[in-house]
């Protein structure tokens, strides 16, 4: 079954839905500016995985946050 996006070891899994039906090729965003872009470029199309993607690319930003408290995060 192809997925059209998966969370992959510390990435996002995003099938490149501009290159169907010739090939079947993902992109491996490790970071929320990358899902931004592909979410932007019309990469990755319809609503519900377009959403879920973006949900994807905030929980892999939270990843990165080094703040140890709230106060230090705001």
């Amino acid at each position: 079954m192809v997925k059209a996006v998966e969370w992959k070891e510390d990435c996002v899994r995003i099938l490149d839905q501009s290159k169907l039906p010739q090939e079947v090729t993902y992109i491996d965003c490790t970071n929320h500016l990358m899902v931004a872009d592909t979410i932007k470029t019309l990469k990755i199309r319809g609503a519900p995985a377009i959403g879920i993607a973006a949900a994807m690319g905030l929980a892999r930003s939270a990843m990165d946050v080094k703040a140890k408290s709230y106060e230090e995060f705001l």
